[in-house]
């Protein structure tokens, strides 16, 4: 039995009419199946928890974006019992080109058929040691309570909050540049016209120059080093974020390992110079950026920022830390 789990939303709301395209495969292959699409109330997360709890093996077909694809890994409750075939039917891609899938949608729909396990990958995870401006991760609106601690009253504390991630979790500039791109009303004309790409470059442009620099300790498995003024850091188990930047160009998925690249000091202008070269992964030589490797990164600002997993803000922190989960994501594919 395959789960068919669809993002109406994904791909500027074609997503329903994607999955219209490729279901006669299914239909034709003879093997069982079932469609789920999610919705405000019947959410991605609660999707696949649902179905990943009933102590059984689970084939899901996931079809969205980046984003619906972070929302399949924090809902997964038995990584051991399930696998997850992707058909990408979003804009960023950064997942299938990090994993390095070239197939086409009809060969991607023909191996996930075959039900079995392609490959196995890495899941981070990022543990928020505090959180402030609490988003709603659906309608990206503030929560009514929008300042929490991780530490609830009484004399039993309450663990921190942790949250999954496929291709990375980032705090400052990325995350803020999302936060204001979910947030935008002007998003969801752009989607409309196939343009929804041109928000995150209006917004990217607006918060290179907007953003704080802000000082940030940073260690990676226990080397520190602090730097004074950072506009940005991000931890990758994939090389591909943002729509295609290769900022980490040398990490890989299944390695246990993270990458780390930033910005710090450095002129805001340059900005607009150097970033185009991340597309190849050929950014690192300049100064300002920074770049490291580990099983275990912390992260602590100033002052709270806005972070993201594979693009999506939940909240601002000052205190995170991120490593490789135990388990593992085990593809179709």
């Amino acid at each position: 039995m395959f789960h068919i789990i669809v993002n109406p939303s994904s791909s500027s709301g074609r997503g329903k009419s994607k999955w219209d395209k490729i279901e006669s495969r299914f239909r034709q292959s003879g093997v069982p199946y079932k469609v789920h699409f999610s919705s405000s109330d019947n959410t991605i997360e609660k999707i696949c928890e649902e179905l990943t709890s009933r102590g059984e093996d689970c084939n899901l077909v996931v079809l969205g974006g980046d984003g619906t694809m972070n929302a399949v890994v924090n809902g997964i409750q038995d990584f051991e019992h399930t696998r997850v075939g992707f058909i990408q039917t979003g804009s960023g891609n950064d997942l299938i080109k990090g994993l390095g899938i070239k197939k086409r949608r009809g060969e991607l729909v023909d191996s996930i058929l075959r039900g079995k396990t392609v490959r196995t990958c890495d899941i981070g995870r990022i543990t928020y040691h505090n959180q402030s401006s609490l988003l709603d991760p659906f309608t990206h609106k503030p929560l009514k309570e929008t300042v929490a601690s991780t530490k609830a009253s009484g004399s039993v504390p309450a663990a921190d909050p942790v949250r999954l991630f496929n291709i990375s979790a980032g705090i400052g500039f990325d995350a803020a540049v999302c936060q204001r791109a979910d947030g935008s009303a002007l998003k969801t004309l752009l989607n409309s016209l196939r343009m929804g790409k041109l928000i995150y470059i209006s917004e990217a442009i607006h918060m290179i120059l907007a953003s704080p620099m802000v000082g940030m300790k940073i260690n990676c498995d226990g080397r520190e080093t602090f730097r004074p003024r950072t506009l940005f850091a991000v931890v990758m188990n994939t090389c591909y974020e943002g729509g295609g930047f290769k900022f980490c160009p040398d990490a890989v998925s299944n390695d246990g390992v993270l990458g780390l690249f930033g910005a710090g000091d450095l002129n805001r202008l340059n900005f607009f110079r150097i970033f185009p070269t991340a597309y190849n992964g050929n950014h690192l030589r300049f100064k300002g950026l920074f770049s490291d490797k580990g099983k275990c990164i912390t992260i602590r600002s100033a002052d709270p920022l806005w972070v993201h997993t594979d693009g999506e803000v939940t909240c601002m922190s000052s205190n995170i830390t991120i490593d490789v989960s135990p388990h593992k994501l085990q593809l179709l594919m």
